[in-house]
């Protein structure tokens, strides 16, 4: 970027810290104590998230190829607000100061966000190639069925998409993918050991780690496990 747009960038930060600052002194001054007795204006009066940064659900719906990948309508809806949610985690902390454990913990959501997607893209490959399958008669001795176990946990589905070709990921890709679903399955606020701050485990290496892996896999299913949507006998014979 060029240093006087940089600086540009850096100044108008200034002045927008100043004004938060300074709506919140105007609340303080009227006998409002934020966020424990807060005041809030009508929406249209809010600070707006520039446009254009939150992509819409059509946008994800064509970038992530969830008409191909997606059966039912209401999953694809879903899946493409919980990807504008992740847009919104990323405009906070790529846009604002954010330090200590709030930091981690913004992270942590963001990250329990990603795994979910990544969770959903490959439990909908794997049930919509068995819904081609489950009236083959040859079901039960094919040794590429996946199984009602294998539909419904992830790291299974992974296992059985990985061995027929489908996901092809390498094995450092692959083992963080699990890795990852294990960390995400674990986080339990009473039930964990380590104090999530000190421990720094949700950062932005993880996120950013999480993101790479869920392009990998989308595009991975789109060009391989689409195709099988509709010819599972032709995967069949060409596997055995």
């Amino acid at each position: 970027m060029k240093e006087n747009l940089l600086n540009n960038l850096v100044e108008n930060n200034k002045e927008i810290s100043r004004l938060l600052s300074e709506n919140e002194r105007i609340l303080r001054d009227s006998g409002f104590q934020p966020p424990v007795q807060n005041f809030s204006i009508g929406k249209g009066d809010r600070i707006t998230i520039p446009p254009g940064y939150i992509r819409t659900s059509g946008a994800f719906w064509q970038s992530y190829h969830l008409n191909e990948i997606v059966k039912e309508r209401n999953t694809k809806n879903n899946i493409s607000y919980a990807l504008q949610l992740s847009d919104f985690y990323n405009f906070l902390v790529n846009r604002f100061n954010i330090w200590g454990s709030i930091e981690i913990m913004l992270y942590k959501q963001a990250f329990v966000n990603i795994v979910s997607i990544i969770e959903a893209l490959i439990l909908e490959c794997a049930n919509n190639i068995n819904d081609y399958c489950k009236t083959c008669p040859r079901i039960g001795k094919c040794s590429n069925n996946l199984s009602k176990y294998d539909r419904e946990n992830m790291k299974s589905a992974l296992n059985k998409l990985y061995q027929l070709g489908i996901v092809r990921l390498t094995n450092d890709e692959y083992n963080s993918l699990v890795e990852l679903y294990d960390l995400r399955n674990k986080i339990h606020i009473r039930l964990t050991q380590q104090n999530e701050f000190l421990d720094n485990k949700f950062n932005c290496e993880l996120y950013n780690k999480s993101i790479q892996l869920l392009q990998t896999i989308d595009q991975q299913i789109w060009k391989n496990g689409t195709l099988l949507y509709s010819s599972c006998m032709g995967f069949v014979k060409k596997n055995n």
